[in-house]
């Protein structure tokens, strides 16, 4: 049985700050000839999403629309997401006002490396006093969760909001 990482209180507050990862998280999309979930191998995405914008289709799973409506407070709900290029963070930002007009658009980051702790402990300690602001950081890839935990940053794998979606 899936224990949550965190207890449902603590998802649940408005006092929390959160930093959502878009892809997986926030979006929801197909993209490619056939519509499947990956890229070919033989394709490289970065030059693939420079001549086809697949947040344009995107959807914002019902769960998560709500999570951000009812549990989110703008002033502390951000977003943190790998982009390598201005087309990208366009297309991601035109994605995040349509599906979740509630986050304010200077809240929504970006960095272009491989790391995204960087970003959410300045925020933390910029804006909310540290390490110590109750917050959660949450992703769909393993290695973004690790490196959130290696930082001393709480994160929580997508998989527990959809099963407090079920608690609720």
């Amino acid at each position: 049985m899936y224990i949550l990482g965190h207890d449902t209180d603590l998802m649940k507050s408005k006092e929390v700050i959160r930093f959502f990862d878009v892809d997986g998280v926030l979006a929801v999309y197909a993209f490619g000839e056939d519509g499947v979930y990956v890229v070919r191998d033989d394709r490289d995405y970065d030059d693939f999403l420079k001549t086809h914008d697949v947040y344009a289709t995107a959807c914002a799973p019902t769960f998560m629309k709500e999570y951000v409506e009812n549990h989110c407070d703008p002033k502390k709900t951000f977003v943190i997401s790998r982009s390598y290029t201005d087309i990208e963070d366009d297309q991601k930002i035109r994605f995040i006002r349509r599906e979740y007009p509630t986050i304010l658009e200077e809240n929504i980051l970006f960095v272009r490396g491989t790391s995204k702790t960087d970003i959410a402990r300045k925020v933390l300690e910029e804006r909310f006093g540290g390490l110590t602001a109750k917050h959660l950081c949450i992703d769909d890839t393993l290695e973004h969760l690790e490196k959130y935990q290696a930082e001393g940053l709480k994160a929580v794998h997508i998989s527990s909001l959809l099963l407090l979606a079920e608690l609720l």
